[in-house]
């Protein structure tokens, strides 16, 4: 087991971070100022600070897991990292197997290196999945780089096809109870990881199946993950299914990467829902959100697949909270985010071979190898939306607080709304879904909530997931109705582009 590292305290001092991601302390009226929070006030005490003390290995299940890919480019010193993972809360880690690293000479495997891994994320409560990816170049001398990125072994003939499976079936050969879960390959449908071609549905439906073929000779219960695809391609989707994903995959994965997490997000999970039971043929094919991120910086950063023009870190821990929070809501079966820490060890490059900049994602800052303000962030989402809050369609309404002044043309009507049932309480997480660059000044609503009378909120409180501050709403609260099988009251809270959640008292462990 690795030591565990003490979760940094933010009730004196709390992060705040300059243009160059570095991390300063400052006190709590300044990070407020930062928020653009309101100041304290008499009718919205603060109670304490939500603090869930268990560790990773404490909580038993959760739908939430971080990136742990490049390991085969050697991004990141992975032995630094485990003690921060130790603490998070996340419980499924995406690892790239990386034949390049695991044959370097033609024939002999060594999975020494994702041993250690492997063996490293299980000794801290975090379970492992594989994403099966990239060439060889000892088998594609044409490959710009020793990592052979994208490249496919599809078409290099026979001979590499045949090495590659050998390859895939002594990786399940020795990994066979650790894990479980094993992904094919990483966005096919984009040149940057398909080459030597053009990106082609049918021929990575064929990959899918020959891999997942050796991947079950040895494993036959194994969960075979298709798609990884990079964004939403349905037409690409539509032809890998037709050419037979479909009977092969038991998970359907894609990364929405996007500026505003909530941004159609609702219709893409729909959409691929719909095609897959259309061409399921009655089996009930899983949808995970399997990569996305935010960096905590503009400068510096790799944005090639994400544009940004005002990152920090606090926008980032905003961005954070409202991806995991989106994706639970919508009810995709995993919420990965990419990465756990900065991709900057080594040069970052795809399938062109190119230098690019770092990739500054990270929860964990890769320079110095330690948590960023989103870490304790998505620490405090992974601890409280674990597998022990249920996802309930409980209702809420946004009202402007004073009906003869209405709100701003589409502020009312841009909250987002994730509802969930823990220990008997309800929990109502909302927030604005404006771009979080912008910043928005925050304001008040009136928040009408009705939950099934199973449930109990006899303490209200709003939790305030940047600050880990808990709020009393003794005073913000009106119009308790009960009929028998329904409560409903009235809430005056605040309202801001990061998530609150309102529910009781009992169930927070309170610092």
């Amino acid at each position: 087991m690795f030591p565990a590292v003490a979760p940094r305290q933010h009730g004196r001092a709390l992060m705040n971070p300059t243009a160059e991601g570095q991390i300063e302390t400052q006190d709590l009226p300044s990070l407020m100022r930062r928020l653009l929070l309101p100041p304290e006030t008499p009718d919205l005490p603060v109670m304490g600070e939500f603090a869930d003390p268990r560790t990773t290995a404490q909580i038993s299940s959760s739908r939430i897991g971080v990136g742990f890919e490049t390991l085969d480019r050697y991004m990141f010193d992975p032995a630094r990292v485990y003690p921060h993972l130790a603490v998070l809360g996340a419980k499924w880690a995406r690892v790239q197997t990386g034949w390049s690293r695991c044959e370097t000479s033609p024939g002999v495997q060594d999975f020494a290196w994702l041993d250690s891994v492997v063996d490293g994320l299980r000794a801290v409560g975090v379970r492992p999945f594989f994403s099966l990816t990239f060439g060889n170049k000892l088998h594609m001398p044409d490959a710009p780089h020793e990592s052979a990125v994208g490249h496919v072994p599809l078409y290099y003939g026979d001979r590499v096809k045949a090495a590659w499976l050998a390859h895939v079936r002594a990786l399940a050969a020795h990994f066979r109870g650790r894990v479980d879960h094993w992904e094919v390959w990483n966005e096919p449908n984009i040149p940057q990881f398909w080459q030597p071609r053009p990106p082609c549905a049918r021929d990575y439906a064929e990959l899918v199946r020959i891999t997942a073929d050796a991947v079950r000779s040895v494993i036959p219960e194994a969960l075979i993950i298709g798609g990884a695809m990079s964004k939403l391609d349905p037409g690409y989707l539509e032809e890998a299914l037709q050419a037979g994903m479909a009977g092969v995959i038991d998970v359907f994965s894609f990364h929405p990467y996007q500026l505003v997490p909530e941004h159609n997000l609702r219709n893409m999970h729909d959409l691929v829902r719909r095609l897959l039971d259309r061409h399921g043929r009655g089996r009930r094919i899983a949808i995970w959100q399997g990569e996305t991120g935010c960096p905590s910086q503009t400068e510096g950063h790799n944005d090639d697949w994400l544009g940004v023009y005002e990152m920090d870190q606090v926008t980032q821990a905003k961005w954070v909270a409202r991806r995991v929070l989106a994706d639970l809501r919508i009810g995709f079966g995993l919420s990965l985010y990419f990465h756990a820490v900065d991709l900057m060890d080594r040069p970052y490059r795809q399938a062109g071979g190119k230098v690019q900049k770092p990739v500054m994602m990270g929860l964990i800052h890769g320079g110095r190898y330690q948590p960023k303000y989103a870490f304790e962030v998505f620490r405090r989402v992974c601890a409280l939306f674990d597998d022990e809050s249920e996802r309930r369609e409980l209702h809420a309404h946004f009202l402007s607080p004073d009906p003869r002044r209405p709100a701003r043309s589409g502020v009312l009507s841009s909250v987002q709304c994730a509802t969930f049932a823990r220990h008997g309480a309800p929990l109502f997480a909302y927030w604005l879904s404006e771009d979080p660059q912008q910043r928005i000044a925050p304001t008040e609503i009136e928040l009408a909530a009705w939950w099934d009378s199973d449930l109990r909120m006899e303490r209200p409180v709003l939790v305030d997931l940047l600050t880990g501050r808990v709020h009393d709403l003794a005073r913000r609260t009106s119009d308790h109705v009960l009929d028998g099988s329904v409560v409903a009251r009235r809430f005056r809270l605040p309202l801001t582009d990061y998530p609150f959640v309102l529910t009781d008292a009992s169930i927070l462990p309170l610092r």
